[in-house]
C-alpha cells in the first residue's frame, strides 16, 4: 500500500462514525409513536418489470384447498425469475414519487423501503446477520437503498435454499385470485379460476407495490413494500386495514423448531407487517417434502403477545427504539447534501455496531426524473 492509500483508509477509518447495539437494555423503554401508515399511491410491476401505475397485479385472498394437500415445490422448472443482476436501487419507490400529484406529499425525513426499515427494526435479535446500506441527502430528505447482497444473488445457494425460496412463492399464488373471490362466486367463475390458479406458472417480476408514509418518534418516512393480497375490493381509504401478508414456513413438530419460528420469524412477520399497517399475516406450513400441511392466520398485533411468555425472547419497543435511534443516528452523519455525496450504512454483526462510513462523490443511485423533480426552484 502506497502512503496516500495510507493516508487515505486512515482518514476513512477516523470517519467512521459509529453506534453501539448493547447493551438492550438501553431500549427497553416505552415505545416510540408510530403513525399509522396512510398509503399515498400505489403501483404495478408488469412481467417485464415495468411501472404500471393501476391494480393490475393487486391480488385476492382466497384460501388454498388442503385436500388434495398441493407440493409447493411444483413447477419449479418452469418459473419465471426476475433479473437480479440488474440493480433497480430505489427506482420503483421514485416512480411513484415522480407521479405522485401533491409535492407536500413527497416530503419527508427519509425514503426507503420497507426491508430497510425492517432490517433495522430485527437487528436488536438478529445480531449474527451483518447488512449494508447506501444513503443519500438531497435538500432535506435522507434516500436509503440496499447494498447488501441479497439471498437470491447469492451464487453458493444450495439445491434445497432454492426450493425453500420457490415454496414461498408457490404458496402466494396457491393463495390469490385474480378477481375478488366473491364477484367470481356471483358469476359462476370461482371453479375454473381455482383450477387456473393451481396449474398457474409463478413469475417473481410481477408485483403490487403500495407507497405510504409513516412516523417513528421524530421521524417521517416515505416506504414502498410489495403487497401479497387484499381481502376485498379496494377501499379508497385506509386500504392497509385490508392487506393481507402472505408466508411460509416448515412444520413445527417438536419444541426446538417451535422456539426458533417464534424467535426469528414471528419476528420478521411481525416487523414487516407493523411498519406496513397490515393487519394479518398467514403462513402456511411445508414437510420436507414440499407438501402444504396447514394454514394458520396470525394477527399482527397479537404477534408479541404470543412470545411475551418467554422473556428471552424479542420485545417491539426493543425494536422500535432501536429503530427509532438509528434514524436519528443516520440524521446526525448523512448531512452532506447532494446526490453525488453517499454514504455507507451498515451494521458489523463481528463489533455490533452501526457503522456509518462517507464514501465520498459518486454516481447517484436517485433518477435523473426525480432528481429533476426535486431540485427544480420553487
Amino acid at each position: 500500500m502506497s502512503i496516500a492509500q495510507s493516508q487515505a483508509a486512515t482518514q476513512m477509518h477516523a470517519a467512521v462514525r459509529r453506534l453501539s447495539l448493547h447493551p438492550l437494555s438501553k431500549y427497553r423503554l416505552p415505545c416510540p409513536r408510530f403513525s399509522e401508515p396512510l398509503e399515498l399511491l400505489s403501483f404495478s410491476y408488469d412481467g417485464q418489470r415495468k411501472v404500471c401505475f393501476d391494480n393490475r397485479e393487486l391480488k385476492y385472498f382466497h384460501p388454498p384447498s388442503l385436500n388434495p394437500a398441493p407440493c409447493l415445490f411444483d413447477g419449479i422448472e418452469s418459473q419465471i425469475q426476475r433479473d437480479h443482476d440488474k440493480n433497480e436501487h430505489i427506482d420503483g419507490l421514485l416512480a411513484a414519487l415522480t407521479h405522485l400529484s401533491a409535492p407536500r406529499g413527497r416530503q419527508s425525513d427519509f425514503v426507503m423501503y420497507r426491508g430497510m426499515l425492517t432490517r433495522i427494526f430485527v437487528t436488536p435479535y438478529s445480531t449474527r446477520d451483518s447488512w449494508e446500506m447506501n444513503a443519500t441527502k438531497v435538500g432535506t430528505t435522507i434516500y436509503v437503498e440496499d447494498a447488501s447482497k441479497s439471498v437470491e444473488d447469492r451464487e453458493d445457494r444450495t439445491e434445497f435454499h432454492q426450493k425453500m425460496m420457490y415454496s414461498g412463492y408457490r404458496f402466494e399464488t396457491m393463495c390469490v385470485l385474480d378477481q375478488p373471490p366473491q364477484q367470481l362466486k356471483r358469476d359462476g367463475q370461482l371453479d375454473s379460476a381455482l383450477l387456473s390458479r393451481a396449474n398457474s406458472v409463478v413469475d417473481t417480476n410481477r408485483e403490487y407495490c403500495s407507497v405510504f408514509k409513516t412516523r417513528l418518534g421524530n421521524h417521517s418516512i416515505i416506504s414502498g413494500a410489495e403487497v401479497d393480497c387484499i381481502d376485498q375490493e379496494k377501499p379508497s381509504t385506509a386500504p392497509n386495514r385490508v392487506y393481507r401478508e402472505l408466508k411460509t414456513s416448515g412444520i413445527l413438530d417438536n419444541q426446538r423448531k417451535v422456539e426458533s419460528f417464534e424467535r426469528h420469524k414471528l419476528l420478521k412477520f411481525w416487523a414487516q407487517s407493523f411498519i406496513a399497517g397490515i393487519p394479518m399475516v398467514t403462513v402456511g406450513f411445508r414437510d420436507n417434502d414440499g407438501i402444504l400441511r396447514s394454514v394458520e392466520d396470525f394477527r399482527t398485533q397479537d404477534i408479541p403477545r404470543l412470545v411475551k411468555h418467554n422473556q428471552s425472547m424479542w420485545q417491539p419497543n426493543v425494536c422500535m427504539n432501536f429503530a427509532d435511534q438509528v434514524l436519528q443516528f443516520i440524521k446526525d452523519c448523512v448531512v452532506d447534501e447532494g446526490p453525488e455525496m453517499q454514504f455507507r450504512i451498515a451494521f458489523d454483526s463481528g463489533s455490533q455496531e452501526i457503522q456509518i462510513t462517507p464514501l465520498g462523490r459518486l454516481e447517484p443511485f436517485l433518477t435523473r426524473e426525480y432528481l429533476a423533480l426535486v431540485t427544480q426552484p420553487l
